[in-house]
């Protein structure tokens, strides 16, 4: 029976673990970078993949015969016989193995060979009774930093990343349009953005008969089925996260949008407040205290005027954390947030120059898609060892390919960036004399993290006070659920000399970064720094991840005059000239 409905996701997932599989099993590194390669490509498809016939596969760029066998062969059983011949090979544990900081495919593959352990209770147990470091190699502080991160994911909660969870609820929202919900929206904490989701919540206006919960329960996006009633299904998901469904009555769906949105302390924050003006805030809407039955609401309709009612300025979802909001919308002090649309440019991403997935120009047909006005082409510089990075010269001849490409998308407007790596000391990857012929320096740790606060805050404020260094990306280096940030950092110190310098922090958009955070960006902006929101894309469909950035600056309460993609390009060319004059003549 063929299996069309699998989503691109679980396609992605199948390569992915066949990757993982591939390096326990120590073989050729082009297959398994092939097949993260076509992974990362079916996950930016725009059209199910297993939906595909096989010329039409064939003619996405990046799939060969190869993929699209196996594709055409997933579609057909549900199965990828490869990986299942790989998977009798290896203990399912070992693949979570992976999941801890620390261990990669050898060291996972050394630790079965040499003390048979094949999961993360073996390998905590193998930690703490000290035979990690007999191991030639390991040692007492790798035995001590892999005990630390098996612990960190085993008591992980479950969780998904926000980018993840949004599109699912994006999808599941396109299903209840065609069930003819008129309106329909997620809310809880992925509306507000937080990084990661305990659960998605639903929320639709119609009327609950009973029909509408039925056909919901039956999507193919459901895994089982928890509790199922006219006006409710709660529902576990295939993806592995809970769902909530809700119908509320049309004239209500405001009040309940704001009420399922949260937060919990902001929701308090409105009923005390409700409550000194003699009325009472629910679900139902704002209605009198004397209603107790909430059958004259004030105001349910939208959240608008639920806001206004209440004497406020409308709170953005994503400053809904309790967190002043409430007394600066009193006053008509919420600022206008930042918005996907006021975004002209990416300076941070990567071709395949470095370890990008698609060719330059692939990348900047990509950005000319997307609406930008302006494009700056990135990679690596070569000292980042994991990847193949560019040395100057090679930055310097991908540049006469950029100029050329130039001619085919005239209205994009490109430049080329060099992500470069801070090294332990706080130097540059290129010297001071490279570093004044790249057009822009985006300068981020890639190695080294273990330092003393003292110590990383020192590497950085080197790296900050060096006049070439445009921009500062993703300085904790933390990876979501995988890995702690480095070493502490005196944020605030670093913020001082940026505010110094002229030197941009970022806000990176990958869904396992989102770094600098909402918290630091707010830090940032209130010492004068200015932020740069950055995709790190590394495919073309990761331009995507631009929403991402929007979103942490917008709960960092950002405005369009502190983001640097707002700038058009003469303007943002101008400053980048103007920020290294400046910062040259403060080295001096």
């Amino acid at each position: 029976m063929p299996h069309s409905d699998i989503s691109n996701a679980g396609v992605a997932a199948l390569f992915y673990e066949t990757a993982e599989l591939l390096e326990l099993s120590d073989e050729n590194q082009f297959r398994i970078r092939a097949y993260r390669k076509a992974a990362r490509i079916i996950e930016d498809l725009g059209k199910n993949a297993a939906a595909m016939s096989r010329e039409e596969l064939l003619a996405v760029n990046g799939i060969g015969k190869g993929i699209a066998s196996h594709i055409s062969a997933i579609k057909e059983s549900g199965v990828f016989p490869e990986l299942e011949e790989l998977r009798k090979k290896f203990p399912p544990g070992l693949r979570e193995m992976l999941k801890v900081e620390g261990i990669g495919a050898k060291r996972a593959r050394l630790l079965y060979e040499k003390l048979g352990v094949d999961s993360l209770d073996k390998l905590k147990a193998a930690a703490r009774s000290g035979e990690i470091e007999k191991i030639d190699g390991l040692g007492g502080k790798v035995q001590e930093n892999i005990l630390a991160g098996a612990e960190r994911v085993r008591g992980a909660p479950e969780r998904m990343l926000y980018w993840p969870a949004l599109l699912l609820a994006e999808e599941l929202i396109k299903e209840l349009r065609l069930l003819s919900f008129e309106r329909a929206a997620y809310a809880g904490s992925l509306r507000r953005g937080r990084e990661t989701v305990g659960d998605i919540d639903l929320l639709a206006a119609g009327r609950p008969d009973g029909s509408a919960t039925g056909k919901f329960a039956k999507l193919p996006q459901v895994e089982r089925v928890l509790a199922l009633g006219p006006a409710k299904a709660s529902i576990r998901l295939k993806a592995g996260i809970q769902c909530d469904f809700r119908i509320v009555p049309g004239g209500v769906y405001g009040a309940a949008l704001n009420y399922f949105t949260g937060s919990k302390e902001h929701n308090i924050v409105l009923r005390e407040l409700a409550r000194k003006k003699g009325l009472s805030l629910s679900e139902y809407g704002l209605c009198r205290l004397s209603d107790t039955e909430h059958k004259y609401p004030l105001a349910a309709g939208t959240e608008e005027e639920i806001y206004e009612a209440l004497g406020l300025q409308f709170i953005p979802p994503e400053l809904r954390e309790g967190a002043g909001e409430v007394a600066l919308a009193s006053r008509k002090l919420i600022p206008e947030l930042v918005k996907l649309a006021d975004i002209k440019g990416d300076a941070h991403n990567h071709t395949d120059f470095s370890d990008g997935v698609n060719t330059m120009e692939e990348m900047v047909r990509a950005a000319s898609e997307c609406g930008f006005e302006w494009y700056f082409a990135g990679d690596h510089s070569i000292p980042l060892g994991v990847v193949h990075g560019l040395d100057f010269k090679g930055y310097s001849s991908t540049r006469d390919e950029l100029s050329a490409l130039a001619a085919k998308f005239p209205a994009l407007k490109l430049g080329r960036s060099i992500e470069m790596e801070i090294l332990k000391d706080g130097s540059l990857g290129f010297t001071d004399k490279e570093a004044a012929g790249t057009e822009l320096v985006i300068g981020a740790v890639h190695s080294s993290f273990k330092l003393a606060e003292a110590a990383m805050t020192a590497r950085m404020l080197k790296a900050i006070e060096n006049p070439y260094m445009d921009a500062v990306a993703h300085p904790s280096g933390r990876l979501i659920g995988r890995r702690d940030p480095a070493g502490a950092l005196d944020y605030p110190r670093l913020f001082q000399a940026a505010a110094g310098t002229g030197a941009a922090f970022e806000i990176n958009g990958q869904p396992d970064r989102q770094d600098l955070t909402d918290i630091t960006a707010r830090l940032a902006r209130e010492a004068g720094v200015k932020i740069l929101l950055s995709t790190d894309a590394h495919s073309a469909g990761q331009l995507a991840y631009m929403r991402i950035a929007v979103t942490v600056a917008r709960r960092a309460g950002l405005t369009k005059g502190d983001v640097l993609n707002s700038l058009s390009y003469k303007d943002f060319c101008e400053w980048i000239k103007e920020r290294r004059s400046r910062a040259l003549k403060g080295s001096r």
